[in-house]
């Protein structure tokens, strides 16, 4: 079942210094519930103007978008919405506003009327899943770049929503905090079952997804599995995309007829790889498939 679904979804902004320029062109892209979904491309592919549609933060010019089975468009049902389908930014500090941990996660809450009791449970458990219970009483200010972006992502799972799309989450932290942040949204969307729809640029963060979508120009380039979007090495250098150096690396020892597999992702499975060719144990590797 697609839970977000754009149906020849096309978009220009009215304004600004590309004022009617379209951004859009005739995008369809479904994402099934349930699914770990991330989407690459270099600045100005248009894959934050497509995240935003799917939250009705943006309206389509052309076309239709749905979320949760609900036309984005339907102003009666936009909080329905919203409650449903959680956004997550780059900068955390730009979504925490309360001075205390646990009482920035129940902001949304309180707004919405949850009772006090219920409040209280949620905080508990969306702090429990993104593992910072133990900072509930902390200042905000004091934490980290990867802590300030779990506790922002608390905030939008107290809600409960059915999706979580976030827009580029670990450009701001360091190597520590988007190793944190990723583990968190790999568990939501594996214990949890929470649909994650994921904006990136890094290769690594995208080889974790169940599926790749690669926009170029405001369309969809490529969309299939890490293992087979990452084969495409040549067409994504192409329109300056970068892929995993363990990928390229397959790609040029292939180039010199060496027989090993192209759908290597992970340094673990590339070192694999160069410990059976050093011992001369590979064989033909070449239609191997491994696990991101």
């Amino acid at each position: 079942m697609s839970i977000l679904q754009a149906e020849n979804l096309t978009f220009s902004y009215p304004d600004g210094e590309n004022k009617g320029q379209e951004v859009l062109h005739g995008i369809d892209l479904a994402i099934e519930e349930g699914s770990f979904v991330a989407v690459l491309g270099h600045n100005g592919s248009g894959k934050s103007t497509l995240a935003k549609h799917f939250n009705a933060i943006l309206l389509p010019c052309g076309g239709k978008v749905y979320a949760m089975g609900i036309d984005t468009k339907d102003e009666k049902r936009l909080l329905e919405l919203r409650k449903s389908v959680g956004m997550v930014f780059q900068n955390p500090d730009n979504q925490i506003i309360a001075t205390v941990v646990e009482e920035d996660v129940a902001f949304a809450l309180e707004n919405l009327g949850v009772p006090h009791d219920e409040m209280e449970k949620r905080v508990t458990e969306a702090l429990s899943v993104v593992d910072m219970l133990a900072y509930r009483g902390h200042a905000p200010h004091l934490l980290s770049g990867g802590q300030k972006q779990r506790v922002a992502i608390a905030g939008i799972i107290a809600m409960r929503p059915k999706v979580l799309i976030l827009d580029e989450p670990t450009a701001m932290l360091d190597p520590k905090g988007r190793k944190e942040v990723m583990a968190a949204l790999k568990r939501l969307n594996r214990e949890e079952g929470i649909t994650v729809l994921l904006i990136t640029h890094y290769m690594d963060e995208a080889v974790q997804a169940d599926r790749v979508v690669v926009m170029n120009e405001g369309k969809v380039l490529l969309d299939d599995t890490p293992h087979e979007v990452f084969q495409n090495i040549g067409l994504l250098q192409s329109v300056a995309l970068d892929v995993p150096q363990s990928a390229e690396l397959m790609y040029a020892l292939r180039a010199e007829d060496i027989k090993v597999p192209l759908s290597v992702l992970t340094d673990e499975n590339c070192v694999e790889v160069l410990i059976n060719l050093l011992e001369g144990k590979y064989g033909d590797y070449r239609n191997q498939k491994f696990n991101a």
